[in-house]
């Protein structure tokens, strides 16, 4: 069977199966809003919008495709305003438009208007959205009431599906971990919770793990090798940029305060106590060289806070945007693995991580900040339900 390559002009709208397909990113709901535009304007008998049946997968995902419809009926009655000098934003519109020739029949205007007035009526929606507003409709048929619900066990299935991920995998890590995981108030809800959000939003991509974590093996053993790395890190990067980072944060803060932002919490002129309160607490440490609980880094304040570099980015953000300059950047991203980078790959059961697609959404970048750990975590438990259901 040989494929043709797909025209949003060419496609037949006759009754019978299309098959189209398409990589992710590739403009499939822009090729269905053209194809709506068409079936609505084009053939003796133009369909209304009540015959029109567009189904996809989730709510957000029918929420996307309805808008994108929207949009397209309102540029071609934009091109079909009387006198407009407005041109074709795309070439499938442009080729539209041509072939209606120099004078468009005179009622196509007005019955795209009333498409767009009554686009609500339009059934795009998921399949569970068709078969609530089928059983809806034909209620009296059916033998059903009128306020008729579909049941789901969605919350159901997740809250499963989390509790056997965290039995096998977040129970078994060392008890420094798993009790940092719990003052962080990382818990079977919130990944319930997050799960709920994957399954309901399209647009969210996945990270790869990091080289030293495998999706392959379980998670607990990997952790205890990783965890002291990640201590050493941080230790050794202490050791030898800790005098100079105060300095650094006192001279970036003198400088915000010269653009006139606050530069709170960063002093204008360096104080020693909170590197000295760091460096106390490491002195007191028997053998420095032995990595510490995950709890016992998140008894240190200034290291969630003060010197941590997300502390420091929101302050320089105000003057720099996406461009700030980390002081001492391999100590203060150090720091940043240390107490963020073990919540987050110790609530990811060995997953890739899960971030809401910013550059690599189709259409303009829309960055969304993610829930440390918590995606991957949702990564984690996503898969084994994936191999359930094979």
């Amino acid at each position: 069977m040989s494929l043709l390559r797909f025209d949003a002009n060419a496609m037949p709208l006759s009754p019978g199966i299309r098959l189209l397909e398409a990589s992710a990113g590739t403009g499939k709901t822009f090729a269905l809003a053209h194809l709506v535009l068409r079936l609505l304007s084009e053939g003796s008998a133009p369909l209304t919008v009540e015959q029109l049946l567009v189904v996809t997968f989730t709510d957000a995902a029918a929420a996307e495709l309805r808008d994108r419809i929207a949009r397209r009926l309102q540029e071609a009655l934009q091109l079909l305003e009387p006198g407009s000098t407005a041109t074709p934003g795309d070439a499938p519109l442009a080729a539209w438009l041509e072939a209606l020739g120099p004078n468009p029949p005179a009622l196509l205007r007005g019955r795209l208007l009333l498409a767009l007035e009554q686009l609500d009526r339009a059934d795009i929606t998921t399949i569970h959205g068709f078969c609530r507003r089928t059983l809806q409709r034909q209620a009296l048929e059916a033998g059903l009431g009128p306020a008729v619900s579909l049941e789901s066990e969605g919350r159901e299935r997740r809250a499963e599906l989390v509790h056997d991920y965290w039995s096998r995998q977040v129970l078994p890590l060392p008890a420094g971990l798993l009790a940092g995981l719990r003052q962080r108030h990382i818990t079977p809800e919130q990944l319930t919770s997050l799960l709920g959000s994957l399954d309901g939003d399209p647009a969210l991509a996945l990270d790869p793990l990091p080289p030293e974590l495998s999706s392959e093996a379980p998670l607990a053993p990997q952790l205890e090798a990783l965890w002291p790395a990640l201590w050493q890190r941080f230790h050794q990067e202490w050791l030898e940029r800790s005098a100079a980072l105060e300095d650094d944060l006192s001279a970036a803060a003198r400088e915000l305060k010269s653009l006139g932002i606050a530069p709170k919490p960063y002093r204008l002129k360096a104080k020693p106590d909170k590197l000295e309160r760091v460096q106390a607490w490491l002195d007191g440490r028997l053998d420095t060289s032995t990595a510490t609980s995950y709890q016992e880094v998140l008894s240190q304040s200034d290291l969630l806070g003060y010197f941590h570099p997300g502390s420091f980015c929101k302050v320089a953000a105000q003057a720099h945007g996406d461009g700030v300059s980390l002081p001492q950047r391999p100590l203060m991203e150090a720091i940043a693995a240390l107490v963020g980078g073990a919540r987050g790959w110790a609530s990811g059961t060995g997953a890739a991580a899960l971030r809401p697609l910013g550059p690599r959404r189709a259409g303009p970048p829309a960055r969304t900040q993610r829930p440390d750990g918590l995606w991957s975590a949702a990564r984690g438990a996503r898969s084994r339900a994936g191999s359930r259901r094979r």
